[in-house]
């Protein structure tokens, strides 16, 4: 009897890797060794997309911080500079998805004595994010510069 799964072919690192079923996908998204931002083209399909976007794919597992803790998906380097320069608007905590104290943030600048309170709060912040302790709305650790 003919295998009718549909094979996909991944393209990752530079190379064409495949073609897989979608079992065998799963296990090397699962292993780590494939990402699901990899391109795939599924057999049959007009164009390429990516791995992410294939029904039947699943989630790859978040990559870990320190102590084996979940790391942000957010970039330290974006929330640096954005505390560096505009920190005293809390445009960084929006990045972070900490909407709560953006806006507190934000409204503070108004004002004199509150841009004041800003600026030491973005200050203090900013030396959160280079040290790595800075979280996000999830409490996940900004991890990976680039």
């Amino acid at each position: 009897m003919p295998d009718d799964t549909p094979r996909i072919t991944v393209r990752h690192a530079d190379r064409n890797l495949g073609p897989y079923t979608l079992d065998e996908v799963n296990r090397l998204l699962h292993e780590g060794r494939l990402s699901r931002n990899d391109l795939a083209w599924v057999e049959g399909a007009p164009e390429w997309t990516r791995l992410g976007y294939v029904p039947g794919t699943i989630g790859a597992p978040p990559p870990l911080g320190l102590g084996g803790e979940p790391a942000s998906p957010r970039l330290v380097l974006p929330a640096f500079l954005l505390a560096f320069f505009v920190g005293a608007f809390g445009v960084h905590r929006f990045y972070v998805g900490k909407t709560g104290s953006g806006i507190a943030m934000l409204v503070l600048t108004l004002t004199l004595i509150g841009s004041i309170v800003s600026i030491v709060w973005a200050t203090i912040d900013w030396i959160l994010i280079v040290c790595g302790v800075f979280r996000d709305a999830e409490g996940r650790r900004l991890m990976q510069w680039t």
